[in-house]
């Protein structure tokens, strides 16, 4: 009988050793080259609609993020990099034609940001960017348009300037 408890004792302490975790299991390096932090985002836009507006600067810095995530570059608040970005231009710019009852109309939004990448405290790196888009719409009667803001045409525009800015800083 002791013989038999003993036994169970030894497959009972086996059992627990091989379920413990070793050594070997060693957790993924992150690479500090590939951590980065998004810095100040700033609307430094002097005139017009989005003069001063802070909506549209955590717009950019959710879409900065986003872009770092999705070219593999990791995100933390530890990070010796630091991507600023300052955004100084928004226009939308209407050109619009008429001939009889046809109509075209083109709205290019412009966007012009610039770009810092700070290592360690000190800017080693600055980039200024221009994003644009446009939208084309025709019609055979005449229509006024007023040239008013388009969400679709904006965020294409922040975020072909914020991949600019990106990829030529890191």
């Amino acid at each position: 009988m002791k013989i038999a408890t003993f036994n169970v004792i030894k497959i009972f302490v086996i059992c627990i050793l091989l379920l413990l975790p070793t050594g070997s299991n060693k957790e993924v390096q992150i690479d500090d080259q590939d951590l980065i932090m998004v810095g100040e985002v700033t609307n430094e836009i002097r005139m017009g609609k989005f003069a001063g507006n802070r909506n549209l600067a955590m717009g950019v810095r959710n879409i900065l993020e986003e872009l770092i995530l999705d070219l593999d570059y990791d995100l933390s608040d530890q990070a010796d990099k630091k991507l600023n970005v300052r955004l100084v231009f928004f226009d939308i710019k209407n050109i619009g034609s008429s001939v009889a009852v046809f109509h075209k109309d083109v709205s290019l939004t412009q966007i012009i940001a610039i770009g810092e990448l700070e290592v360690n405290g000190k800017v080693r790196k600055r980039t200024t960017q221009k994003g644009t888009s446009k939208t084309i719409s025709t019609s055979t009667l005449v229509v006024t348009e007023d040239g008013t803001f388009n969400q679709q045409t904006a965020s294409i525009a922040l975020k072909k300037v914020c991949e600019q800015i990106i990829k030529d800083l890191l």
